[in-house]
């Protein structure tokens, strides 16, 4: 027994020093963290199966019935596709990896760590939804699932591209499932289906077969890649082709209940896809708006601390206490990239607000000010404007508001 332990200690060790020095990989410890505070997901979800059932026998119809139930359906899903995708990486990983098992290439756990921090939000969204109907989420919809962590210019590991596949795939046969189950439902109504919720099932099924088309194409493209076969370059389209795909499922999952959010997505802001011009002026706010400006991970490490809570209100007094018309224009149109996959999410500033910081996947003109495609932006607070380059800086810890611009241009590793 003594030797067996002693044999199984040794493996361990080696399969660390292997795992950690030679390949540069990190524990999965937190990430196995992350899937087991998931777990509560498929309870809410049961949860929202038994209140359509109850609402529909009570007589309502059924797209009543998911308009009702829209905003616990959308957030749970997040919470849902954020477990399957994180579960992926860490599959395929074991799968092709099986030598260093416990552990993960320094992108995949980036990634990893970035869509777990997602998860609590999600499921305090769903949770405040399903305990009151007149609950309306303070962030903009639809959703873009993220943040995207990239590998400093690197091909990730094709363990990695084999888990966005995967996810891909699932994420994909979700939005088929919730697409069946609402025409199921709507199809055995006892009145008459309205005109524009048939138009919603037909534009459904579209837009399904459009991701199919995305997520056949991003795979065989990647096929190339899979084999050890490629340059640098076609990791990086392979990738991004996969996550337009794996983005426009995550949208179905959304937009079965909340038929808006798919002329949303098609260009323009929600609020001049309702018919209105959009129109921004300054308003007040207080020190806890700003972090609705935060990146995640700000508010996931930072919300709540003596340390970020100081920093807000040191940056709330500098705004004095005004949300500019400027960082709202600016707010909605990276909203509208984002959700286009023009532009993806992938830092944070390390002073406060620590606000997100994108990178265009083609030129964009984002508050009226043109960014070349490839760089990087984000808005400045201090200086009240867009701000870009090629790349910023980067650093690992959370910084003091620094009082000169040139003191800003330093962001923070993970997103």
């Amino acid at each position: 027994m003594e030797t067996t332990r002693s044999s199984n200690e040794h493996h361990g060790t080696v399969r660390h020093l292997y795992a950690t020095v030679l390949r540069g990989e990190v524990s999965d410890a937190t990430i196995q963290g992350y899937l087991r505070a998931a777990s509560q997901v498929e309870d809410l979800w049961q949860q929202i199966d038994d209140r359509l059932a109850a609402l529909i026998t009570q007589g309502i119809a059924p797209w009543e019935a998911y308009h009702q139930l829209r905003y616990p359906i959308l957030f749970s899903r997040a919470a849902r596709t954020t477990a399957v995708f994180i579960k992926a990486l860490l599959d395929a990983d074991a799968t092709f990896e099986p030598q260093t098992a416990g552990y993960l290439p320094r992108i995949t756990y980036g990634q990893a760590d970035a869509l777990g921090q997602q998860l609590q939000p999600s499921l305090q969204y769903t949770l405040a939804a399903l305990n009151d109907p007149n609950d309306v989420p303070d962030v903009r919809l639809p959703l873009a699932l993220g943040p995207r962590v990239e590998n400093d210019g690197r091909p990730c590991p094709v363990t990695h591209l084999e888990g966005i596949i995967t996810a891909a795939r699932e994420v994909r046969e979700w939005a088929a499932g919730l697409i069946a189950q609402y025409e199921q439902a709507v199809t055995q109504a006892s009145e008459p289906v309205p005109q524009d919720v048939t138009a919603h099932i037909a534009t459904l099924h579209t837009r399904l077969a459009q991701a199919d088309s995305q997520l056949r194409f991003g795979t065989d493209f990647a096929g190339q890649v899979t084999q050890g076969d490629a340059p640098p370059d076609i990791h990086m389209q392979a990738e991004n082709y996969l996550w337009d795909a794996i983005q426009s499922c995550f949208l179905l999952n959304q937009a079965v209940a909340m038929p808006e959010l798919l002329q949303a997505s098609q260009g323009g802001s929600f609020t001049e896809q309702q018919g209105q011009a959009a129109e921004y002026r300054d308003i007040p706010i207080t020190p806890d708006d700003l972090w609705r400006v935060a990146a995640p991970s700000a508010r996931s490490q930072l919300q709540g601390s003596q340390f970020g809570e100081q920093e807000m209100q040191r940056m709330w007094r500098r705004m004095g206490g005004i949300f500019s018309a400027g960082v709202q224009h600016y707010l909605d149109d990276v909203d509208t990239a984002v959700a286009r996959s023009d532009a993806l999410l992938i830092a944070a500033m390390a002073s406060c607000p620590y606000e997100p910081i994108y990178r265009t996947r083609r030129p964009l003109v984002i508050a009226g000010v043109s960014i070349p495609a490839d760089d990087e932006f984000h808005w400045d607070f201090h200086e009240g404007r867009v701000d870009f380059t090629r790349r910023f800086s980067r650093t690992e810890d959370w910084q003091q508001c620094s009082r000169t611009h040139e003191e800003q241009q330093i962001s923070h590793r993970s997103c």
